[in-house]
């Protein structure tokens, strides 16, 4: 196996063959603020070395599926991190990670600096085509293939175009501040100029990008550095980091999203069983709304914004007109979505939602669609997209969705006269199915309380047309917050205190949070308090009441949770077939002597051989036997005779 290697540091003249720039030393980490990264002076100059034009990936053709054993490329600038996402992608899938640096330096005994020091730049330009097709032949399957800025030769470029067109291409970034405190070298500044000249002819041979966030912490300055696992400073307590748990997760979540491989799902998943149950899948499931500012500004509490969510929107704001912007402006508000995407990706397990905001009436179609093309290009699990788009351009948009769910929103701005009986709410359902989108999301005004009843009789006729696209509908402004209550799909919340950032005036009479919902499903009867328990010898001492009872409240569940103390198991008999038992927690001594009074286990359970958590089962399927993970999730808060209990283990 060739071993991921950081690779040497060389100017960007020196790779093209130009003489070096007098008094340089280019194995040295210059600090000096006069020198450009790489010797990249701008945009221009890569875009003129390597004749791609500035939007070129746009209009390239982008694969999105592939054979499950297809070798993966991670593509990107030195400090990025692609060795340590090289490594981690390789240990979770059993494959051989090849780094093109090494591959050059096996077949010619000498390093692609070396060489082209004792070579003309033709000879080398042959050589490094010849070694990186070799490459790419050898490794079209079960390998990690890690690609360096200096194999985009013209060539090397052409190479990995070809490749991507049946292979998925990464183009890994990073945050400027997290590749200078890594690379102690050059101010922050000039390396953010460098990822904004670069991003265009890297993105050109890449099917997906990874943003590679860095981490900022003061609580641990003792952690080390590891070139082949992670990169880090930890030079001063206030060093960038990352967090190599964190960057796993994330970066297998997107692998996962890439791939479609439900087997290398980051093991902290498999505990909860809603994981396992996609959103649409689920009744009134709610979706936590934040900006892209809020979260790249850091001026939103993201932890507090997920309490009673399913998911969790990011809201993209337009780029008014991407023709007329520089490329380094264009590329700096691309690094601030996906740093901003990467920021919520570690701070979340929900699934994400990527939203192009189009409330701007200056917005482009041709703007919104690149900007939708980019954000595809993150994997997130949904990206919405507006029906305001041409059909060819939505078609092309659902095309290159790879595994991201579509959502196609239609969102009136006044009510039509005949509301929600107009027919062009059925007709744009109709529209969203036909282009092969997952979700529709219909909303429409409300001039007054009677709008939101009307709502029903709309959700009638799409259920009798029987096709396979989920419905979101509700009604918007003041008058429209009880039909979002009461909305079965991802209805927008927002978190318990509205930002500035996060609302306008005008939208924050509109908003509801998660605690509204919640309450207001529980005032009208469709859930129903229950009560809950930990069981032991002795549970006196549990904290448990206090944390759930404290979540209770702040999510608005009704329910209660308690203590019981027992000598044996006759009480929780008695206990789990109260007509409002919720579920239970079992500790010790009984985890193991209570499975006997269980009618069944889950997965967990049964590999462990002991539980600590156990549900009620209010109605079994109709051979008698305990109902799917769905129809378990789809009894919860409902009260009634319990027909058999259900063993779970969470692992904790």
């Amino acid at each position: 196996m060739a071993v991921a290697q950081v690779g040497l540091k060389r100017s960007y003249q020196e790779m093209r063959g130009y003489p070096p720039n007098p008094g340089s030393t280019p194995a040295s980490r210059d600090r000096s603020p006069s020198r450009t990264p790489g010797g990249v002076n701008s945009a221009s100059v890569v875009r003129a070395v390597f004749d791609t034009p500035t939007h070129h990936w746009i209009d390239q053709p982008r694969t999105v599926s592939f054979e499950p054993n297809a070798s993966i490329v991670l593509l990107g600038v030195r400090g990025v991190g692609k060795s340590s996402l090289g490594i981690i992608a390789a240990s979770a899938y059993n494959r051989r990670l090849v780094d093109c640096e090494r591959a050059f330096l096996d077949a010619t005994g000498s390093s692609t600096q070396a060489f082209r020091k004792s070579s003309s730049l033709t000879e080398y330009h042959e050589k490094h085509r010849e070694i990186l097709e070799r490459t790419f032949d050898t490794y079209r399957k079960d390998a990690v293939i890690i690609c360096s800025f200096s194999d985009l030769t013209p060539d090397g470029a052409r190479l990995l175009r070809e490749f991507a067109k049946d292979h998925p291409v990464i183009h890994v970034n990073r945050d400027a501040r997290g590749i200078q405190s890594y690379l102690q070298v050059w101010a922050q500044e000039r390396v953010r100029k460098l990822l904004c000249a670069t991003g265009p002819i890297l993105r050109s041979c890449a099917n997906f990008e990874f943003f590679n966030w860095s981490e900022q912490s003061a609580r641990n300055p003792s952690l080390s550095s590891d070139h082949g696992l992670l990169s880090t400073d930890a030079k001063s307590a206030n060093g960038s980091f990352m967090t190599l748990k964190g960057v796993e997760r994330e970066f297998l979540n997107q692998l996962r999203n890439i791939l479609g491989d439900i087997n290398h799902r980051s093991s902290h998943h498999s505990a909860y069983p809603l994981s396992q149950v996609p959103v649409e899948a689920r009744m009134f499931t709610l979706c936590a709304v934040a900006h892209v500012d809020a979260v790249y500004g850091s001026t939103i509490d993201l932890d507090e914004l997920q309490v009673g969510a399913d998911a969790v929107e990011l809201r993209v704001p337009p780029i008014l007109d991407w023709s007329t912007s520089s490329t380094l402006e264009t590329e700096a508000t691309m690094l601030r979505i996906a740093e901003a995407y990467a920021r919520l990706r570690r701070a979340t397990i929900l699934p994400v939602i990527l939203t192009v905001s189009a409330d701007e009436p200056e917005s482009d179609e041709t703007c919104t669609t690149s900007l939708l093309n980019y954000c595809f290009r993150l994997a997130p699990e949904y990206c919405t997209v507006n029906l305001s788009l041409p059909d060819t351009q939505l078609r092309s948009l659902v095309s290159n969705r790879g595994r991201t769910a579509v959502i196609a929103s239609r969102e009136f701005t006044e009510r039509p006269a005949a509301g929600w009986e107009d027919p062009e709410c059925i007709a744009q359902y109709e529209r969203a199915a036909g282009l092969g989108c997952q979700i529709f999301k219909l909303t429409i005004p409300a001039s007054r309380a009677a709008d939101n009843f009307a709502l029903e009789a709309f959700r009638q006729r799409v259920a009798r047309l029987a096709r396979p696209t989920f419905l979101i509908a509700y009604d918007t402004g003041p008058r429209g917050r009880t039909s979002m209550c009461f909305n079965k799909l991802l209805t927008p919340v927002e978190g318990p205190e509205l930002n500035a950032l996060e609302a306008r005036d005008g939208d924050r009479r509109a908003a509801v949070t998660a605690k509204h919902v919640i309450t207001a499903l529980f005032a009208t009867f469709l859930y129903e308090p229950m009560h809950f328990f930990i069981y032991g010898a002795n549970v006196s001492y549990s904290l448990s009441p206090a944390m759930h009872n404290a979540a209770y409240k702040a999510c608005g569940m009704p329910h209660r949770y308690f203590t019981h103390s027992s000598s044996n198991l006759e009480d929780f008999r008695r206990l789990a077939r109260d007509h409002h038992f919720g579920g239970a927690a079992v500790v010790q001594p009984y985890k193991t002597g209570v499975m006997p009074m269980l009618d069944g286990l889950s997965p967990h359970a049964r590999a462990i051989g002991a539980v600590n958590t156990i549900v009620p089962v209010r109605e079994l399927d109709a051979n008698g036997s305990i109902p799917s993970e769905l129809v378990l999730l789809s009894q919860l808060n409902r009260s009634g005779p319990v027909q058999a209990l259900y063993g779970q283990n969470t692992g904790t």
